[in-house]
């Protein structure tokens, strides 16, 4: 059934960098991205939201590319750019034709390698980011994922803001921020991907040429302390005077590669994922209880949660996170239909199917499994997996994680707000 989906290689470098590529023939496209497995969770006090502020920076020129030059020689190559920080990976990425996948990954690789932050790059970019943070702080739907993030993993190492807080920045200085890239940005840590039209021994000999020279050694452990667990059964509400209550509640999951992945995968998509989910139908559609209302994994290395987020009036948020908790206990109770079962394999199916042709989503999939799974995960492997996936399966696994479990919820908007469910 899926033997004609395109396959995956992984080349270990000598000095430890991991090469994942995905090879889609006939497309005309094709993406490259490096990964760098350090970001939040592996800051310490003084550099709080370096991580993001260096992704910023390696934009900012090398000894060979300024920053314009490095923008217009994107442009030449007729090449779209981004980067990404997240609490556990910094992520630089271009997607181009198929033809200039050589170039553009030489650009980025001395953007990695080389970029020398330079001092009146830096102090510009400091206020970009204290302007992100006040973006981030004045849009109520970021404001309240922040704060719960950082409640619900308290004490972790995933805890901390990926931006930072505005001291933090403010005090950052370019040394330490220089002095965090020597160090984290690591061979072992690194992971080049690339999907599309392209050969797989042609980015590995790129990779080793452009990147051989990265240094080696470990990065430090970041874990919490013995016994640490999601901070659950508690609620924070933020008050501000705004038309809406938004919240967003939590439940503990176990580990990105947990051997419940592709049942949670379906469990997610028929919960909170799509208009025709169970969220979306018991708090839209049938109470009119919010306009927007979705479920999502947080999943990282060493721990992952359930998130269930909407917006709603006042008077009305804890009856909407009441309904949200019995639809997550609902599943305990009683098994899902075949009809809903199968529907939410086919749309999980028909997603993973059509991103194929989406050469970013493909080259980000390859990084994120390659850091989290060992190895690149092929299509065709996780697609047999979700077939594989029962009612018993996803009742059993529902039973195991949520039953009797109360979630945090944190919510911001007016009044007193809504409390735990009830």
């Amino acid at each position: 059934m899926f033997d004609n989906l395109p396959n995956v290689r992984m080349t270990t470098l000598s000095n430890g960098i991991r090469v994942a590529t995905q090879k889609i023939a006939g497309m005309q496209s094709a993406a490259v991205g490096i990964r760098i497995d350090s970001s939040t969770r592996h800051e310490d006090a003084e550099s709080g939201g370096a991580s993001h502020f260096i992704e910023h920076l390696l934009f900012k020129g090398t000894p060979t590319r300024t920053a314009d030059r490095i923008m217009e020689e994107f442009d030449a190559l007729g090449a779209r750019v981004n980067a990404y920080t997240s609490q556990e990976e910094v992520f630089y990425y271009a997607v181009s034709r198929a033809a200039a996948v050589p170039a553009t990954l030489a650009i980025l690789a001395d953007m990695f390698v080389h970029s020398n932050l330079p001092p009146t790059e830096v102090e510009k970019e400091r206020g970009v980011v204290l302007q992100e943070i006040a973006m981030n702080y004045d849009n109520p739907g970021r404001f309240v994922y922040n704060r719960f993030h950082q409640g619900f993993w308290k004490a972790h190492p995933l805890g901390s803001p990926i931006l930072g807080t505005a001291e933090s920045i403010g005090a950052i200085s370019r040394d330490r921020l220089m002095s965090h890239k020597l160090s984290h940005y690591l061979a072992h840590a690194t992971i080049v991907s690339a999907a599309g039209n392209l050969e797989h021994d042609r980015i590995v000999d790129l990779t080793e040429r452009l990147l051989g020279g990265l240094p080696t050694g470990r990065l430090p452990v970041t874990v919490p302390e013995p016994g640490w667990s999601p901070a659950t059964a508690d609620h924070l509400h933020y008050q501000r005077q705004m038309e809406q209550t938004q919240f967003y509640m939590g439940y503990p999951l176990p580990p990105a590669g947990n051997e419940h992945r592709h049942t949670l995968a379906v469990f997610n998509q028929i919960l909170g994922s799509g208009m025709s989910s169970r969220l979306f139908r018991e708090v839209r559609e049938r109470r009119s209880l919010a306009y927007s209302v979705y479920s999502q994994m947080a999943s990282y290395s060493d721990t992952a949660g359930l998130l269930i987020y909407a917006g709603t009036s006042a008077d009305r948020a804890q009856e909407a996170i009441d309904v949200s908790h019995g639809e997550v206990l609902r599943f305990c109770r009683e098994r899902v239909s075949h009809e809903t079962l199968e529907a939410a394999k086919e749309q999980i199916r028909s997603k993973r199917l059509m991103a194929l042709d989406e050469c970013e989503t493909q080259v980000r999939r390859i990084s994120n499994t390659t850091s989290l799974l060992g190895a690149p995960e092929p299509i065709a492997t996780s697609l047999q997996a979700i077939a594989a996936v029962t009612a018993e399966d996803i009742q059993s696994v529902a039973q195991e994680l949520f039953e009797n479990v109360v979630p945090r919820v944190e919510s911001v908007g007016p009044g007193d707000g809504p409390g735990l469910p009830r």
